[in-house]
C-alpha cells in the first residue's frame, strides 16, 4: 500500500515548525523598527555636511543640518544582490528579512550621486518596557579607504570616512558611553573589518569617484540590555560620514529589532534534553556547564531546574538572563478496535497516548489528536471511529499535541477483508408448487470460506439456514428472494432476485338465465393468470346429467325451471388447471295483473304491477282503454280520466328472463269532489286562534278524510279544526279532502292569516338607588317595535313620553312601570324596582347661656334628623354626672339634673359630654366633646 502522504506532511510540517522558530527572524514589537513596513514610517532622517570645527577641514560648502528623508542618502532595501564595494561579501539584505535602510551612498552611478562631505542619520524614538527591553540592531558597513588613495594627501581621522551608532536619552545624550556609543572610523586595522582592493570593486561592478580600495564590515548583530531604561524614552541613531576631500565615501545597511529581554527554551524532547536559545549580539558564558555558544541543550534535568547565562555585547557590556526548564515528553500511542474487520463495518481507534515531565513523571494534559486514516479522511477527535470505502491493508497515523505544544506521532497498519459475493439459482414453477434453490456464493482471499446461509423468501417472511433450500410459495407472483451469507471471519454478503410463481389462470364464465324451454348460452369469461400463459382447455358440466361439452362458449337447453350449477374446468399452456361453478337459474313464466287507485274524475289514476313472482320484471306496457290511446312503461304509471264511465286498462309484462304475459281489468271512474274553507278571523295579536270552517262536499262519492295544514307546521284530521298562532307572520292554509273511492282533491289560501308581533317593553333607569337628599331618577326607553310608551312611578304619577326622568318626595322603594304597544295596536310591559334610601345628620353646640332672656341658647342638646334612639349625658371636671336624657327634645337647662328636686344651677366652666345614637338604619353612634356654660 503508498504510503500515507498527509500523514508524512504532518510530520514535516512539525519539524519545519521547530526549525523556522530557530532560523526565522520574527517581528519587532516595535512598529516598522525592522523597516517591515518597506518605508521609514517612525523613522526620522538628517542630512548635513561636517561641522565647521572640525579639525584640518576646509570645507566651501556653507554648513547645513537638514531634516528629512532624502533619496539617494536614505534608501529602503527591497532586494538582496552582493555589494560590489565589499567583494561581494556583503549582501544587501540581512539574512532572514525583507527589507532594510541603506544610510548614506558611494562610488557613481546607481550606487551613488557623487561624494561631498555629507553626513548622513537615521533615528528611531521609543519608549522602553518589559516587552521591547531586548533592542538588537544588525548593520553591515563599507568605508572606502583614503590612505590608499595615492592621489590625495594623507587624511587624518576627522577627514575619514565612518559609521557611528548612538542611543541617546530624551535630551539627546548618549545613554552610556559604552554600552550605547559605537563609533568606527576608517582604519586599515580596524578589529573586524576586511580589505577590497580597487581592482576587486571594478572588477565587481563598483564605479568609486577615487582610485582607492575600501574595508567592511559583514552584516553584525549587536545585542543591547534595555531593561536598565524601563519607563524612560530612548532614541536608536545611526550615522555615516563621507569624506569629500578626494570624494570617499562611507555608508552602511541597518535594520533594527527589539523584543523582551529573555531566554527560549525548546522543552519539547524524546532523550530528556532541553534546548535553551540566548538572544543575538552577545558572547555568551553559561551556568551551570560553562558553554560559550548562543544556544546549548541540557540534558537529564529537573523540572523547574535553573539556568542562566551571562551576556556580554561587542562593546563589552555585560548583562544576565536566567530562565527555569521543564522537559517534556510526549509519546503517542492508540488502539484500533478491531484490527481486522470486514468492509462497511466500523473500527473504533482509542487513544493511548502519554506526556509527562522527565525528572519526575508528573502528567501534562495533551490537548490537540490529528488522525490520518490512511485513505485521505482525518479526523481531531480524541477517540475517532472510522469506517473505510474499500478493503485492503491501511497505515493509520495519530500526530498529538500536549498542553506544552509538544508533539509525536505514531502509525499503526490495519486490515479491512473484503466481502464474499452471494448468488444462487433457482426454478420457475406454477402456484401451489415447490421452488428450489441452488446456493453458487463464493468468497476471495486467503483464509475465508464461507460458513452461514440465510434465505429470506419475502411471500410470508419465512425463511431457511440451508445452503440449498426448497420453498412453497402459496400464491402467484414476482417475489423477492434475499440470501445472505457469511464467511468464518464474520464478513458477510447480500443478493436479491426476483423468482416468477406462474399464476392460475381465473375461471369465469357468463350463463344466460332463461324460462323453461329457452336455450342458455355460455360465454367463456376466464381470463389468464399470465399474458404469456394462453389457456387452450374447457370441460363444461351443465349439471342437468347431460353430456359433457369441450367448446369454449357453448349452448344448452334446461326443459325445467330451477337452479343449476355448471362447472367449468379450465387448462393453460404451463399446465396450471383451474374450475369454477356458476347457477344459473331456470324460471316459470309470469302472471301479470295490477292494481288502479283512486278512481276519479280529473285526478291522476296510480297503477302499479302486482304481477308474479313479485321482483321479476323487467318490463311494462300500459294502454289505458280511453280515446286518448295513451301508452306508458314501468312498473307503475298515472294517467287521468277526462269522463266519468267505465275503462278497460291493459298491461303486458316481461320478467328479467324476457318471459312475457298480459291482463286487462275494467275500472269505473266517478266524479271528484267540491273542496271549499274559510275563517272567523284573519288577522290578530299573536298568539292568535282561529276556527276554521269546512265547506267541501261531494255529490255522488262521500268524503270520508280531511287534511288541514296551517302553515306553521300544525295540522289537523278533524272536518272542521281550531288552530292558535304562536309566533308572528303569514301563514298559508290547505285543506285536502278524500273520498271512499280515494278520490282526493285540494284547496290552498296564500297569507290567508296575518299575526302580528308584539313590542319588547325594556328601559334602564340612573340611578337605580339613591339618597333623600337627591332624589331624582333618569328612565331611558330600551323598547324594541313600540311606538307608544307610559310610564308609571310607583307614586300614584306617571307620564306618557318615550325618555323621561322623576324626582321622589320621600325616601322608599318605588316599583316602576312601562307600557308600550305598536302599531298593531300589541303591547307589552316590564317593570323595574328603584330605592330612595334615608339620610341622618347630627351635630351639637359647644356652649351656651342658660337663664338668659329672651331664652336664646339657654338650653343645650344635640340637632338631627332620622335618629331611631338617643341618649346624652353631661360630667363635671370631677367626672360626676351631673345630667342623662334619653329624648333630643330634653335640652339640658345648665342645673344639675336640670334642678329635680331642688338641685342648683351648675357654674360657669367647661363640661364634658357624651352621646350615643342609632340612626335610621338601626346603626350606633358614639360621639364625646367638650361645652362650655356662660353666665
Amino acid at each position: 500500500m503508498k504510503p500515507d502522504k498527509k500523514f508524512f506532511f504532518l510530520i514535516l510540517l512539525s519539524i519545519l515548525q521547530t526549525l523556522s522558530m530557530m532560523a526565522q527572524v520574527a517581528p519587532s514589537k516595535c512598529d516598522n523598527l525592522d523597516f517591515s513596513r518597506g518605508d521609514f514610517t517612525n523613522w526620522v532622517g538628517h542630512t548635513s555636511v561636517y561641522p565647521p570645527t572640525t579639525p584640518g577641514t576646509n570645507i566651501n560648502i556653507p554648513y547645513y543640518y537638514n531634516t528629512g528623508i532624502v533619496s539617494g542618502r536614505q534608501t529602503i532595501m527591497t532586494a538582496s544582490t552582493p555589494d560590489p564595494y565589499a567583494c561581494g561579501n556583503i549582501n544587501t539584505l540581512p539574512p532572514g528579512q525583507p527589507f532594510c535602510a541603506r544610510l548614506g551612498n558611494g562610488g557613481i552611478g546607481p550606487w551613488g550621486n557623487g561624494v561631498e562631505w555629507q553626513r548622513d542619520y537615521l533615528s528611531y524614538t521609543m519608549p522602553i518596557t518589559s516587552t521591547n527591553s531586548l533592542l538588537t540592531y544588525r548593520y553591515a558597513v563599507i568605508l572606502q579607504d583614503p590612505n590608499k588613495d595615492t592621489t590625495n594627501p594623507p587624511h587624518p581621522p576627522p577627514l575619514r570616512p565612518r559609521f557611528i551608532v548612538s542611543i541617546l536619552d530624551s535630551a539627546g545624550n548618549v545613554i552610556d558611553p559604552t554600552c550605547g556609543y559605537f563609533n568606527v572610523v576608517v582604519d586599515s586595522t580596524v578589529k573586524g573589518f576586511r580589505s577590497c582592493s580597487l581592482a576587486n570593486i571594478v572588477s565587481g561592478g563598483g564605479n568609486p569617484s577615487s582610485p582607492s580600495g575600501t574595508i567592511y564590515r559583514a552584516w553584525t548583530t549587536v545585542g543591547v540590555d534595555m531593561r536598565p531604561y524601563l519607563g524612560r524614552s530612548i532614541t536608536l541613531q545611526f550615522e555615516t560620514w563621507d569624506c569629500g576631500l578626494g570624494g570617499h565615501f562611507g555608508y552602511a545597511y541597518i535594520s533594527a529589532h527589539c523584543d523582551a529581554f529573555s531566554l527560549q527554551t525548546q522543552t519539547c524532547t524524546k532523550d530528556g534534553s532541553v534546548l535553551i536559545m540566548a538572544p543575538e549580539g552577545f558572547s555568551y558564558k553559561w551556568f551551570p556547564g560553562g558553554q560559550t555558544t548562543k544556544d546549548i541543550s541540557v540534558y537529564n534535568a529537573v523540572p523547574g531546574d535553573s539556568v542562566s547565562v551571562e551576556l556580554t555585547s561587542v562593546n563589552g557590556c555585560t548583562t544576565t538572563l536566567s530562565t527555569r526548564i521543564y522537559p517534556t515528553v510526549a509519546t503517542a500511542n492508540f488502539i484500533p478496535s478491531p484490527g481486522i474487520v470486514c468492509l462497511n463495518s466500523q473500527i473504533n481507534f482509542t487513544d493511548s497516548s502519554y506526556s509527562h515531565y522527565t525528572g519526575n513523571n508528573s502528567n501534562i494534559p495533551i490537548t490537540a489528536w490529528s488522525w490520518s486514516f490512511g485513505d485521505g479522511t482525518t479526523s481531531t477527535a480524541t477517540n475517532p471511529s472510522h469506517m473505510f470505502a474499500a478493503s485492503g491493508t491501511y497505515t493509520v497515523g495519530l500526530v498529538i499535541t500536549n498542553q506544552n505544544g509538544c508533539q509525536d506521532s505514531i502509525r499503526k497498519i490495519v486490515r479491512v477483508l473484503p466481502p464474499p459475493i452471494a448468488s444462487f439459482m433457482m426454478t420457475e414453477v406454477c402456484a401451489g408448487s415447490p421452488v428450489s434453490f441452488t446456493d453458487s456464493s463464493s468468497v476471495t482471499g486467503s483464509g475465508q470460506n464461507i460458513s452461514s446461509w440465510l434465505w429470506t423468501f419475502k411471500d410470508n417472511n419465512a425463511n431457511s439456514s440451508l445452503q440449498n433450500p426448497s420453498h412453497f410459495y402459496a400464491t402467484a407472483g414476482t417475489f423477492t428472494v434475499d440470501l445472505t451469507v457469511t464467511t468464518n471471519e464474520g464478513c458477510l454478503d447480500n443478493v436479491s432476485r426476483t423468482i416468477k410463481i406462474w399464476p392460475l389462470p381465473l375461471a369465469n364464465f357468463s350463463g344466460t338465465n332463461v324460462c323453461v324451454g329457452g336455450t342458455s348460452q355460455f360465454t367463456d369469461k376466464s381470463t389468464r393468470g399470465d399474458p404469456n400463459d394462453a389457456i387452450v382447455n374447457w370441460v363444461w358440466n351443465f349439471g342437468d346429467t347431460t353430456a359433457l361439452s369441450s367448446s369454449p362458449n357453448p349452448g344448452h337447453i334446461y326443459l325445467y325451471a330451477g337452479t343449476y350449477n355448471v362447472q367449468l374446468i379450465i387448462g393453460t399452456n404451463k399446465g396450471c388447471v383451474r374450475d369454477t361453478t356458476i347457477p344459473v337459474v331456470v324460471h316459470p313464466l309470469p302472471v301479470a295483473n295490477f292494481s288502479a287507485t283512486p278512481l276519479c274524475k280529473g285526478s291522476p289514476v296510480q297503477f302499479k304491477d302486482l304481477s308474479t313472482p313479485a321482483g321479476t320484471m323487467t318490463g311494462w306496457s300500459w294502454n289505458f282503454g280511453d280515446i286518448t290511446n295513451n301508452t306508458a312503461s314501468g312498473s307503475a304509471a298515472t294517467h287521468t280520466y277526462d269522463s266519468s264511465m267505465v275503462y278497460y286498462p291493459s298491461l303486458v309484462i316481461i320478467s328479467q328472463f324476457g318471459c312475457k304475459d298480459s291482463v286487462k281489468i275494467p275500472i269505473n271512474i266517478p266524479p271528484p269532489p267540491n273542496v271549499n274553507f274559510d275563517a272567523n278571523k284573519y288577522d290578530g295579536c299573536s298568539p292568535l286562534c282561529v276556527n276554521f270552517l269546512n265547506e267541501a262536499f261531494s255529490p255522488s262519492d262521500p268524503i270520508t278524510q280531511w287534511k288541514w295544514t296551517f302553515g306553521d307546521g300544525g295540522t289537523s284530521t278533524v272536518p272542521a279544526p281550531s288552530h292558535c298562532y304562536p309566533n308572528p307572520g303569514q301563514y298559508d292554509v290547505s285543506l285536502t279532502v278524500s273520498t271512499v273511492n280515494s278520490c282526493k282533491q285540494s284547496l290552498s289560501w296564500t297569507d290567508m292569516i296575518n299575526v302580528y308581533p308584539h313590542p319588547v317593553a325594556n328601559f334602564s333607569t340612573n340611578p337605580t338607588s339613591t339618597t333623600e337628599s337627591t332624589p331624582f331618577i333618569n328612565l331611558t326607553d330600551l323598547s324594541s317595535g313600540a311606538n307608544y310608551w307610559h310610564w308609571t312611578f310607583g307614586d300614584n304619577t306617571g307620564v306618557t313620553a318615550q325618555d323621561t326622568s322623576h324626582t321622589y318626595s320621600k325616601a322608599g322603594e318605588y316599583l316602576i312601570w312601562l307600557f308600550v304597544q305598536n302599531k298593531y295596536g300589541c303591547v307589552d310591559s316590564i317593570s323595574k324596582e328603584i330605592i330612595i334610601n334615608p339620610e341622618w345628620t347630627f351635630y351639637i353646640p359647644n356652649c351656651f347661656t342658660p337663664h338668659t332672656s329672651p331664652g336664646i341658647n339657654d338650653g343645650f342638646i344635640g340637632y338631627g334628623t332620622n335618629i331611631s334612639e338617643f341618649e346624652m349625658w353631661i360630667f363635671d371636671r370631677w367626672g360626676n354626672n351631673i345630667y342623662h336624657c334619653n329624648d333630643l327634645n330634653e335640652p339640658w337647662n345648665g342645673s344639675v339634673n336640670n334642678g329635680v328636686n331642688g338641685e342648683k344651677t351648675a357654674q360657669q366652666d367647661v363640661y364634658v359630654w357624651k352621646v350615643h345614637l342609632k340612626d335610621v338604619f338601626g346603626d350606633p353612634h358614639d360621639y364625646l366633646g367638650h361645652v362650655s356654660l356662660i353666665k
